[in-house]
């Protein structure tokens, strides 16, 4: 990858790392606290920061499809991996949004009243495993999320192991 589009990445990423550490602060009520912006030629009057976050992401759509549309026109569409790249911090995202707000306390509560929740069982049974803690929680789905993830980096990893020694 060049260095301008490195610094470019590095640059979203740490605008992205400084949204997150205000967005993990911000709760139900403070959603709805206007800014009025009195500079000229900028938002237009009063805007709660809920709009304000709103019109963020709005805007991030808007200009995917700017860029979307470009690397078409310049003949370097995106690749399949690319976006799996992209749905995989989409998806990273949303489930580290959903942890935020909930306490140690809320993570061990079980949640299985019983049942068995994909292949998590409430008896804390993996199918493929045997000693794992009895109870289906938070901590639990998040820890098996990790625990795949893994694996299957792994998995991916081994395949082009053997892809270089089949070369």
């Amino acid at each position: 990858m060049d260095s301008e589009i490195r610094k470019l990445i590095t640059h979203l990423d740490s605008q992205r790392e400084v949204a997150m550490e205000l967005l993990k602060t911000l709760d139900e009520d403070d959603l709805d606290y206007y800014y009025t912006d009195r500079t000229a030629g900028q938002e237009e009057g009063a805007f709660t920061i809920r709009r304000l976050l709103h019109r963020v992401i709005t805007h991030h759509e808007d200009h995917l499809q700017h860029l979307l549309k470009s690397r078409e026109k310049i003949g370097k569409p995106r690749t399949e991996a690319q976006r799996l790249l992209a749905r995989l911090n989409v998806m990273r995202a949303e489930i580290m949004g959903t942890l935020i707000g909930l306490d140690d306390e809320d993570i061990d509560r079980d949640i299985s009243e019983g049942r068995e929740l994909g292949n998590l069982r409430p008896d804390g049974n993996y199918p493929e495993q045997s000693e794992v803690e009895a109870l289906y929680t938070i901590k639990r789905i998040v820890q098996h999320i990790v625990e795949k993830e893994e694996m299957r980096w792994t998995h991916a990893r081994q395949a082009l192991d053997m892809r270089v020694r089949q070369a």
